[in-house]
């Protein structure tokens, strides 16, 4: 019987985190404080058994990786970094100023950014507008970004036996867009950096058990 268990945790802050700017392929480097949230994550799981580690092929998902690694007191195995655990990408807007990028997008429907999007029109609606609203219409849909994710754990199963703990480094949008398709009220709920959130996957199920964690992590 499959049984595995990840804990899902979004990278440390970055030099773009820290400028409030929309970074999804974009990559920038880990600040002081985002290698401390590495590390402070690092303790909070030093002692769960991992059997492997995965995380997106961007470097601030790679540095977070290794700085929780360094804390751990079982090494897992590396699963090779992968893109299917990118951010999501935001096309056009990537490396924008956040606010102003989702004032544009939200300008035409009369409500301003994009947690009042999210609140009018929920969260797929809301990724289907930047959509819309990118002239080169490639940022990333909701269902995209669903079906990465449901490669993602494919990705997993097929490197994993069937019973594993494994530990994904990987990113803010992306795991709120899972918490989203798994009925998590998001609004005004982003993953903080260095949070960790659990996935339990069975043969009947892939259900999110907790999400956006910083203490009492099991």
């Amino acid at each position: 019987m499959t049984e595995i268990t990840i804990y899902v945790v979004r990278h440390g802050e970055t030099l773009l985190n820290s400028f409030d700017r929309m970074q999804g392929w974009v990559d920038s480097d880990l600040t002081a404080k985002g290698r401390q949230q590495a590390l402070t994550t690092g303790k909070q799981l030093a002692n769960i058994p991992f059997d492997y580690v995965c995380s997106s092929d961007l470097n601030r998902a790679i540095d977070t990786r290794d700085l929780i690694l360094s804390q751990l007191a079982h090494q897992p195995k590396i699963i090779a970094p992968n893109a299917t655990f990118r951010e999501v990408f935001f096309g056009y807007y990537e490396g924008l100023n956040a606010p102003a990028a989702w004032q544009e997008v939200s300008q035409a429907t009369g409500y301003a950014g994009q947690e009042e999007l999210i609140s009018h029109f929920g969260f797929p609606k809301t990724r289907q507008l930047m959509h819309d609203a990118d002239p080169a219409h490639q940022a990333e849909t909701y269902d995209q970004v669903i079906a990465r994710w449901q490669h993602g754990f494919d990705v997993i199963h097929e490197a994993c036996p069937d019973k594993a703990t494994v530990l994904l480094i990987t990113h803010g949008t992306f795991i709120r867009t899972l918490a989203d398709h798994h009925g998590i009220n998001i609004l005004g709920n982003f993953p903080l950096n260095g949070s960790v959130s659990i996935v339990r996957e069975t043969d009947d199920s892939i259900k999110l058990v907790s999400y956006n964690q910083t203490t009492d992590i099991k």
